[in-house]
């Protein structure tokens, strides 16, 4: 699929013109009349970046071959010879293609991402809340790390325990939401925009369930490694 060359994959995707000769000439790639290297059109998302479709299930091995090729291809050291102008839009390309390929990698990323540019990111008015059953368990796991720290030696092998018990149910539960988020992507890809808008929201409170459980975890993970006998540990 990626076969082609990135001249004609990239020209099949915008109409640009040159902005030194006035050919017609892809975006992220060198005009096929003056040589001229050409900027990325303002605006443009990771997807269109590396000269994908805007879509959640991805190829990995696709996704790496685009990445490595366009990586080469616009790198500054190529550059280094031209136009300040040219190295500066070497400069740029290159961080948008690593930008990219960091963020559509990952499925979790490549989710956050799309939600930012929806305009449904968690960090948004109306951001989504978790079940209120997970909220109830985290504060009850949340007083009894608090009790940890001053137990009684006989009372805290107990509670440690307990957090410990607690601990893997929850990292398995965050693995949990994450193929829970990749089962959305099928529905996503093919679905019309009212479809798309739904399933966005279910990923969304996904999303927040998981950052909630990462918090948790978090700081249970930092009060299983207090030692039990209050901080005094053999150097």
């Amino acid at each position: 699929m990626f076969g082609e060359p990135v001249s004609r994959m990239m020209s099949e995707r915008n109409g640009a013109k040159c902005g030194g000769c006035g050919a017609a000439a892809p975006a992220g790639d060198v005009c096929p009349e003056c040589g001229r290297l050409q900027p990325f059109a303002p605006g443009s998302d990771h997807w269109t970046v590396l000269g994908l479709d805007r879509r959640l299930g991805l190829d990995r091995a696709d996704l790496e071959q685009r990445f490595h090729r366009l990586n080469r291809r616009l790198h500054p050291d190529y550059f280094r010879l031209r136009s300040a102008e040219e190295q500066a839009v070497s400069l740029e390309a290159s961080a948008a293609v690593n930008a990219a390929y960091r963020a559509l990698r990952d499925p979790v990323s490549r989710v956050e991402y799309l939600l930012e540019l929806e305009g449904m990111g968690l960090g948004t008015a109306g951001q989504a809340k978790p079940p209120a059953d997970l909220f109830e368990e985290i504060m009850e796991l949340q007083e009894a790390r608090m009790e940890l720290q001053t137990a009684d030696p006989d009372e805290a092998p107990v509670l440690r325990a307990r957090l410990e018990a607690a601990k893997a149910e929850l990292e398995a539960r965050r693995s949990g939401t994450e193929a829970a988020l990749v089962g959305c992507f099928p529905e996503w890809d093919a679905g019309d925009d009212a479809v798309r808008r739904r399933v966005l929201g279910g990923m969304r409170d996904i999303l927040a369930t998981r950052a909630y459980l990462r918090t948790v975890l978090r700081d249970l993970g930092a009060a299983l490694t207090v030692p039990s006998d209050g901080g005094q540990t053999d150097r």
